[in-house]
């Protein structure tokens, strides 16, 4: 029985040994990784995950794909040129799990999307979770406090899903495609338009044929030249953005200026209604009158 047993203590060491080690080339890993993204080195960090990565932090749904989470970073990277992550401590946990005491730093000084520049600094810790296969590659990184950049500028309701449907909303609008918008409203969606350049008192728009007829009414009535969502307040189903506008009114050829309210409901990722109201007292507006 003691050369089984010994041989069994033998074996015990032998995969302790082994285990030890691997936890070892995993932190190796993890840490290449997080020097490559500080290094903006995206070829490098690819070589350190598998195909089929999973970003669960990045964005309000997982980003799939080394390439899809690297475009992620990139609107982070380009919002905060001088983001910097620093690991403070990595500690092995169950089936490949791997946690990161991390500290992140930089300034908002580049926009986020259409969001504009706060110019604010970020000092603030994270617990990453970085899951590591049997070959030492990354297939996915979560976050324990996944809002924790954004929040730090006043921009954490970007990640509420609801959000992310509206910004895409915005960047159609953009680019003159109202059947695209169209395509993410519900066949009941109600437009309540309070905007008296655009009408002289309010209109409400019913469904997506009069949703169609109210974008129709505004490019021949109104010619943006600027268009700037600057503030997201998400709750739920609920966002509420605050719009800078300048835009020349085609009845009288006048410039004018002016914040909007939008409010837009969101149920499953469909627009059901909106709501805009235009600042009519703003002084620079009236003065143009």
């Amino acid at each position: 029985m003691k050369p089984l047993k010994s041989f069994a203590l033998l074996g015990m060491f032998v995969f302790m040994a082994f285990t030890s080690a691997q936890a070892q080339d995993a932190k190796a890993s993890i840490r290449a990784a997080y020097d490559n993204l500080n290094k903006r080195d995206y070829a490098a960090f690819t070589k350190l995950v598998t195909p089929d990565f999973v970003e669960y932090t990045a964005g309000p749904m997982p980003v799939k794909t080394p390439q899809a989470a690297i475009e992620s970073y990139k609107m982070f990277f380009a919002a905060f040129p001088d983001l910097k992550f620093q690991i403070q401590d990595i500690a092995a946990g169950m089936d490949g799990h791997y946690y990161v005491k991390v500290s992140i730093t930089g300034t908002n000084t580049g926009s986020f999307g259409m969001l504009q520049p706060t110019g604010k600094k970020i000092s603030l810790s994270d617990v990453d979770i970085i899951e590591i296969n049997s070959k030492g590659l990354a297939t996915s990184h979560s976050s324990a406090n996944p809002n924790g950049i954004l929040s730090a500028v006043g921009y954490g309701s970007v990640t509420n899903p609801s959000t992310a449907t509206i910004m895409d909303v915005y960047s159609k609008f953009s680019k003159g495609d109202v059947p695209g918008i169209l395509a993410m409203c519900t066949d009941d969606v109600v437009f309540d338009v309070h905007d008296n350049v655009l009408n002289p008192t309010p209109k409400t728009y019913k469904g997506k044929a009069g949703v169609k007829d109210f974008f129709t009414d505004l490019a021949s009535k109104n010619q943006y030249a600027v268009f700037q969502p600057w503030r997201f307040i998400a709750d739920g189903d609920d966002v509420i953005i605050l719009v800078h506008a300048e835009f020349k009114s085609t009845s009288n050829g006048k410039m004018y200026k002016t914040n909007y309210v939008h409010h837009f409901t969101v149920v499953n990722g469909k627009i059901t209604s909106f709501k805009g109201v235009a600042d009519l007292q703003l002084p620079e507006m009236m003065a143009n009158r």
